[in-house]
C-alpha cells in the first residue's frame, strides 16, 4: 500500500473520531436480527437460527477494502411450559469492524435473552422484551499510520513523527435493551415495530488527552417490518424500515424487497433501498428451504465520497433457519424471510 493509501486511511480515522465512532452499520440490517434489537433474540419461525454477514467498502483505495466487516450471530427459542403461549430467546452475537490493514479495529462480542409474550388467545399478536450485554474492545495500531510531520521537503514519508498516543487499546462492557411489537392479522400479513437503546454503560473512548468527554455515544433505533402476499400466492412485498439516531446524527434506511417462489423450496429475493442522502442499495438472495442467501450493493454518493472509482460497497449475507424434532410448540410466527 503506497503511502497516498496510507493518508487515505487517516482521513478515514480522523472522521470516525470526529463523528465520536459511530457504530457498526449494515444495508442488510434485516439479515443480523439479534444485532438489529436485542428483542428479536429466539423470534424465530423455528427452534435456532444462525446468520453470518460480510461487508466490504471502498476496495479500490486499499485491495482488502477501507472498511471490512465480518458478523455472526446464533439464537435459539425455548418454551420451558408446553401449555403456555409464550417463549424465550437466547443468543450471541460477534462483529470485527476493521479499517485499512487492521489500522483501527472495533470488536463486539454479544449475548442477549429475550422473553416473548402473547397478547391474545389465537397468537395474532406478541410483545418481545430483550436485553443484550457484552464486551467493546477498539484498538488503533499506529505502526502502519504516516503522519504529516513524517514528510520530507520532496514529500516522502521519511521523518520519525511526533505524534503520541495517550493509549492504543480501550476496552469495556457494553448493555443493551429493545421491544418489539409484531402482529398476524392474517395469512397474507404480518409486521414488526422495535424500538431499542444501545450503550448505556457509554465506553470511554480517548486514544489521545483531551479536554472532551469521548464516551461513545447512545444510539437510539427504530425499524419496521412487514410481509404482505399479494393476490399473485407466489409473490410477496417486503418493506424495510431503520432510524437510527447517534452523537446527533440520523440515518434512515428505506428498503424494498420482493419474494417469488418458483417451488415450494426455492425462491428468489429482489429489491432495492436507499440510506438516505448516502447511497442507493441494489439486493438479490434466494432461499432454499430453511437457507437464505442474500447480496447487497451501495453506490455511495454523499460527500465522503473520497474519489469516483471508490464509491461501492458490497455485502453478502447467509442465514439459515432450523429446527429441532422436539422443537418450540407451538413457534413463535415470524417474517418470512427473516
Amino acid at each position: 500500500m503506497n503511502h497516498w493509501k496510507h493518508i487515505y486511511i487517516i482521513i478515514f480515522l480522523a472522521v470516525g473520531f470526529s463523528s465520536m465512532a459511530q457504530d457498526i452499520h449494515f444495508s442488510q440490517f434485516y439479515n443480523m436480527p439479534v444485532q438489529l434489537n436485542p428483542s428479536l433474540t429466539g423470534h424465530i419461525e423455528g427452534t435456532y437460527r444462525a446468520n453470518i454477514i460480510y461487508r466490504n467498502q471502498w476496495s479500490s483505495i486499499e485491495s482488502g477494502g477501507v472498511y471490512s466487516t465480518p458478523g455472526a450471530s446464533f439464537d435459539m427459542n425455548f418454551k420451558f411450559n408446553p401449555e403456555s403461549r409464550n417463549s424465550l430467546g437466547a443468543g450471541i452475537a460477534f462483529l470485527n469492524d476493521q479499517t485499512g490493514d487492521g489500522d483501527f479495529t472495533n470488536q463486539y462480542i454479544l449475548a442477549s435473552v429475550a422473553y416473548h409474550m402473547s397478547l391474545d388467545k389465537k397468537e395474532k399478536m406478541y410483545i418481545s422484551l430483550g436485553v443484550q450485554g457484552g464486551y467493546i474492545s477498539k484498538r488503533l495500531n499506529t505502526s502502519n499510520l504516516i503522519f504529516a510531520d513524517q514528510f520530507d521537503s520532496f514529500g516522502n514519508p521519511t521523518n520519525t513523527t511526533t505524534e503520541t498516543f495517550q493509549n492504543t487499546d480501550v476496552s469495556g462492557g457494553d448493555i443493551r435493551a429493545g421491544v418489539t411489537l409484531s402482529g398476524y392479522p392474517s395469512k397474507k400479513m404480518n409486521y414488526k415495530i422495535g424500538f431499542s437503546y444501545n450503550h448505556f454503560l457509554r465506553l470511554k473512548e480517548e486514544f489521545i488527552s483531551s479536554n472532551v468527554d469521548n464516551r461513545l455515544p447512545g444510539r437510539l433505533g427504530f425499524f419496521a417490518q412487514g410481509d404482505f402476499k399479494t393476490n399473485n400466492p407466489k409473490l410477496s412485498i417486503m418493506p424495510e424500515i431503520l432510524f437510527m439516531n447517534q452523537a446527533k446524527v440520523n440515518e434512515i434506511n428505506l428498503t424494498t424487497n420482493l419474494g417469488f417462489d418458483i417451488t415450494p423450496d426455492f425462491g428468489l429475493i429482489f429489491g432495492a433501498g436507499y440510506r438516505v442522502a448516502d447511497a442507493p442499495i441494489a439486493n438479490l438472495g434466494f432461499t432454499f428451504k430453511g437457507a437464505k442467501l442474500m447480496a447487497s450493493y451501495d453506490v455511495n454518493v454523499s460527500k465522503l465520497t473520497p474519489a469516483s472509482n471508490a464509491q461501492g460497497g458490497f455485502e453478502i449475507s447467509l442465514g439459515y433457519i432450523g429446527r429441532f424434532k422436539k422443537g418450540v410448540k407451538p413457534e413463535l410466527p415470524c417474517l418470512r424471510f427473516n
